[in-house]
């Protein structure tokens, strides 16, 4: 008889904690940052809410092929987006994200950063740019009606009062955009949320 009230004990137990963790589940990005607060840990990024996937995107590398995200090495990816231009704030966005690269450290190579040009094909003297000051920076076209589809139902839509926004969007193994950063945030704090969540990640 003991040990049966020892077995029921435990259900209720295992029970009463996943309800728990139902109710307790964060459903916005202000109950999130505040669990997250609660549990003492910090993150510096904007959440996305939900979580929006690249994966149905259509997009292209530079010499036109189908560039699907399926077929990649699972790694922790920062996508900048924007036009055939990239103008100042976009090259001050990438030199950002570039430094951030360098001081992954022993995570850089399960890091990657994409640029993604919105309906327009670059011109020679900017993928020259690119090449030189951003080697390892991955170029690919895709349609801004698509890209801003997929965060329009989100707390990050692309467009915010009719103007473009300009981040950078952190996107997981999985290819879910779950974090964004714009130029206020500093390379140090990007770099402390990517190594947190590569330390606790399984890839």
């Amino acid at each position: 008889m003991k040990g049966q009230w020892q077995v029921w004990f435990m259900i209720i137990m295992l029970g009463g904690v996943v309800a728990l963790g139902f109710l307790i589940y964060p459903k916005t990005e202000d109950q999130r940052n505040s669990l997250l607060s609660k549990l003492g840990t910090t993150n510096h990024g904007n959440f996305i809410v939900p979580p929006a996937s690249i994966k149905d995107l259509n997009l292209k590398s530079v010499d036109g092929q189908i560039w699907d995200f399926s077929d990649k090495k699972p790694k922790w990816r920062l996508i900048i987006a924007g036009d055939q231009e990239c103008s100042d704030q976009c090259r001050e966005l990438l030199y950002l994200t570039r430094q951030v690269h360098i001081s992954l450290g022993k995570y850089s190579r399960r890091f990657e950063r994409l640029y993604i040009s919105l309906d327009q094909t670059m011109g020679a003297e900017v993928l020259e740019f690119l090449k030189l000051n951003h080697p390892f920076l991955k170029v690919i076209h895709g349609d801004e009606k698509e890209f801003e589809s997929m965060l329009a139902k989100t707390s990050t839509p692309f467009y915010k009062q009719d103007i473009k926004t300009n981040r950078a969007y952190l996107v997981d193994q999985q290819g879910f955009a779950m974090m964004s950063y714009d130029l206020s945030h500093k390379g140090t704090e990007i770099i402390e949320d990517i190594e947190h969540l590569m330390k606790y990640s399984s890839q």
